[in-house]
């Protein structure tokens, strides 16, 4: 009898985790429709400003996907804000030194506005620092902290940084460069 118990009990277990496996199987792929649906949203507007700024659009893209999840209307913890999650210091001194606009401050939220920015900001942290790693570095922790970064030769032995002491930061890079690879694939670009 006791035999017949305990199969009754792993039975049901089972089926308990059978069936908890099918429900995040199938939220996970809610999530994945759902995030589908918002990209296709800001695609042609993330290849309109890559193009203008000469950068990959696999990669705006990738810092999208990375920073908001496709979400015009995300607030980081720090505040940083819209799909490429930009600080609104930023922004007011992109407004004024590389646009020459002034817009309001909610247009910070506007999509075309934000990824506009957003990939100039980008480009110009490219431009600075030479490479992808690097300028996505700078894009999460800020230019001057990678700067600092750059002069300690254990994080950067012959100039170029090859570790990253924030471990949010090495996070955000490693991923928004697999987004580039997967975006790069799916959209069949090249780098």
């Amino acid at each position: 009898m006791k035999a017949s118990g305990e199969k009754s009990i792993v039975t049901v277990l089972l089926v308990f985790l059978c069936l908890a496996l099918l429900a995040l199987f199938l939220a996970q792929s809610t999530v994945n429709v759902r995030r589908e649906r918002r990209e296709k949203l800001y695609v042609q507007t993330a290849i309109l400003a890559a193009a203008e700024f000469k950068i990959p659009p696999s990669l705006v893209l990738a810092v999208i996907r990375t920073e908001s999840d496709f979400r015009p209307n995300a607030v980081s913890k720090a505040g940083a804000c819209g799909l490429m999650q930009l600080m609104p210091q930023t922004f007011s001194f992109l407004q004024e030194s590389a646009f020459d606009e002034q817009l309001p401050s909610n247009a910070i939220f506007d999509p075309d506005v934000n990824i506009r920015y957003g990939t100039f900001y980008l480009s110009y942290l490219f431009e600075k620092f030479g490479n992808w790693f690097t300028a996505l570095a700078a894009y999460n922790a800020g230019e001057g902290r990678v700067a600092e970064w750059l002069t300690d030769a254990e994080l950067a032995p012959n100039g170029r940084l090859k570790n990253i002491p924030f471990a949010e930061t090495a996070e955000y890079v490693q991923s928004t460069l697999e987004h580039y690879g997967a975006y790069r694939e799916k959209y069949n670009q090249r780098s």
